[in-house]
């Protein structure tokens, strides 16, 4: 277009007549062309940029092959859950209050971790369906005059547990005549630590944490060590207990609800095989 406007001249061996009337008939040609190159410019980028937006939508919904860390599996105690940076502590004689020999202080802090005082949780049946429990014939229930809804505890409380019950298996000679899980068997026994131990190696692969952790020469060693104190991004542990006890089902055993429909499970995970 532009290089039309320049090769036009309207000095021509024409009479002056003959000149206006040239000179109209070519912008009476010349101005639609335009227009119409115009216009077929701004469908051209209109149309590029609906297909580029219609493909990075498309792309934004296409399901990723792998799980974000902001879309976890829904629990109803999302709510509670706050990040914060800690400064691990790997000291190899750090006197922390969870570890030492056996004593009642020891234990009350032990139980206080995994809340064995309190009671379950609820979930709704909504809540049950967006956490992926499609079949809830043989999950177990409160009575209506507490609310309903199917009861459910955090596993976080679990893991812990089993870390416990760990801890206790290395003073079996304090522990195994007082606790509960040292007087079953000891084929059930054994099957109660292997399951932990299970529980928690599945825990740590699934979380797999990526912190460095560096090595140090240190002085009158030939060898370098680790450095376990390193900084870490963690959940806020004291809201999410928090959340577990103000969230708490306190009820007897024997009020727990079967529904008109409850389907016994033919087999639970945990029974022996």
């Amino acid at each position: 277009m532009i290089k039309e406007f320049s090769q036009y001249s309207p000095v021509d061996a024409v009479d002056d007549d003959s000149e206006t009337l040239l000179g109209d008939a070519e912008r009476l040609d010349v101005e639609p062309r335009a227009k119409s190159r115009i216009l077929h410019l701004w469908l051209g980028h209109g149309a590029l940029i609906c297909a580029s937006m219609l493909f990075f939508t498309l792309w934004m919904r296409t399901p990723s092959t792998h799980l974000r860390d902001d879309i976890p599996v829904y629990s109803p105690a999302h709510d509670a859950v706050e990040s914060m940076f800690v400064r691990f502590n790997g000291t190899l004689d750090f006197p922390s209050i969870y570890r030492g020999p056996p004593s009642p202080e020891l234990d009350l802090a032990w139980s206080k971790l995994t809340r064995s005082n309190e009671g379950p949780n609820r979930m709704t049946r909504e809540e049950m369906i967006k956490a992926g429990e499609t079949d809830l014939r043989s999950k177990v229930g409160f009575p209506d005059k507490i609310g309903g809804g199917y009861m459910a505890t955090l596993e976080y409380s679990h893991q812990l547990h089993c870390v416990n019950l760990l801890r206790k298996a290395s003073w079996v000679e304090y522990y195994g005549p007082i606790d509960i899980s040292f007087q079953n068997s000891p084929k059930m026994l054994r099957l109660h630590l292997d399951h932990c131990l299970e529980m928690i190696r599945q825990n740590i692969m699934c979380n797999a944490d990526v912190t460095m952790i560096t090595w140090d020469w240190v002085k009158g060693h030939s060898v370098p060590y680790p450095n376990f104190n390193t900084r870490r991004q963690c959940r806020n542990i004291e809201k999410i207990m928090n959340w577990n006890i103000e969230h708490a089902i306190h009820i007897n055993e024997s009020e727990v609800t079967r529904f008109e429909d409850t389907v016994d499970l033919p087999k639970h995970p945990l029974m022996l095989t």
